[in-house]
């Protein structure tokens, strides 16, 4: 019996299985800890709307805005307020953080390592190299891929991997 439940175990620490420490939807604690752990916003100000928290960083300068990162509390996944663009997940282990990246040429070859192997995977092939249209300010990708011999429009979460299939804007 302990030889049995022995295997089971390592069987599930082997394969990555583990009890998450954090629930989606991600709580108010929760992301306010992770943000502070993984994006370094301590003394920023923070705010909910519905399933987003919104951080805004206090400048030193009264004339100057703040940098915005804004959670998906759904997803976990972390993009700037700002620009939409994606910056890493708060709580899928070993997930790329992007914000020490200021060159938006390196993001975004970046962003398309990690979504032209999502769309490989999932049997869709870019039809461009720069097949991404671009973001809509919460956190996906968007763009056109082909699906056999059909074009389709996507949207995707680079992180989480979901993506579904939408009309085009």
């Amino acid at each position: 019996m302990n030889s049995i439940l022995i295997t089971i175990l390592m069987f599930c620490c082997i394969s990555g299985w583990n009890t998450p420490s954090h629930v989606l939807p991600l709580g108010e604690q929760d992301v306010q800890q992770l943000m502070a752990e993984q994006m370094d916003v301590e003394d920023w100000k923070f705010t909910r709307k519905g399933d987003t928290y919104l951080f805004v960083s206090v400048p030193t300068d009264p004339n100057a805005n703040g940098m915005e990162y804004a959670v998906n509390a759904l997803t976990g996944t972390v993009y700037d307020a700002t620009s939409g663009g994606p910056e890493t997940n708060l709580i899928i282990k070993g997930s790329p953080n992007f914000k020490d990246i200021w060159n938006g040429d390196i993001y975004q070859d970046e962003i398309l390592k990690l979504a032209n192997s999502i769309m490989k995977s999932s049997g869709m092939v870019p039809d461009r190299k720069q097949w991404v249209s671009g973001g809509y300010r919460d956190g996906y990708i968007y763009g056109d891929l082909l699906k056999g011999n059909q074009r389709i429009y996507i949207k995707l979460d680079v992180f989480t991997k979901e993506w579904e299939e939408i009309e085009k804007p």
